[in-house]
């Protein structure tokens, strides 16, 4: 891994890009969405393809904690994560989550931008054939966890 990390004016070493991805996605893998958003810009654009747009922060957490309400594990293992040397980092991963009912281990594509120790720019391509299969194995637990049996 090539850090990019600088020495801000008061001597502290500000976090790489690269650090400060990896800090989000192990926030999410905590369950902890709280300090996942603290690390997104005011003005994130998160596009989360094929589903919505998100484009401020407030939508981006509702969006997030909407996505997480039933989650019970969510784990990434890279293939691969590397940073570009201009705040962009390229992820090659599958998103593991569990909960609601749904397993889920989903093959993602990831490119974030980050500035001044913050995310910026969020884009995920994943196949939506993929999701859609995960959730139709996981129908009978999906309706056994709605029912509350």
């Amino acid at each position: 891994m090539q850090s990019t990390a600088e020495v801000g004016a008061n001597g502290a070493t500000a976090k790489s890009a690269e650090e400060v991805v990896r800090a989000f996605v192990a926030a999410l893998e905590r369950l902890d969405l709280d300090s996942a958003v603290s690390l997104a810009a005011p003005k994130i654009r998160w596009v989360n393809v094929p589903w919505k747009t998100a484009t401020d922060k407030a939508r981006f957490k509702k969006v997030l904690e909407g996505m997480f309400k039933d989650a019970k594990r969510f784990e990434v293992q890279y293939f691969d994560i590397h940073e570009r040397g201009d705040g962009v980092v390229y992820t090659d991963r599958v998103d593991i989550f569990e909960g609601g009912g749904l397993t889920m281990h989903l093959p993602v594509q990831g490119e974030f931008r980050v500035q001044d120790g913050l995310i910026t720019e969020w884009v995920d391509r994943f196949s939506w054939a993929k999701l859609v299969a995960d959730m139709g194995r996981s129908l009978p637990g999906i309706v056994k966890y709605r029912l509350g049996r």
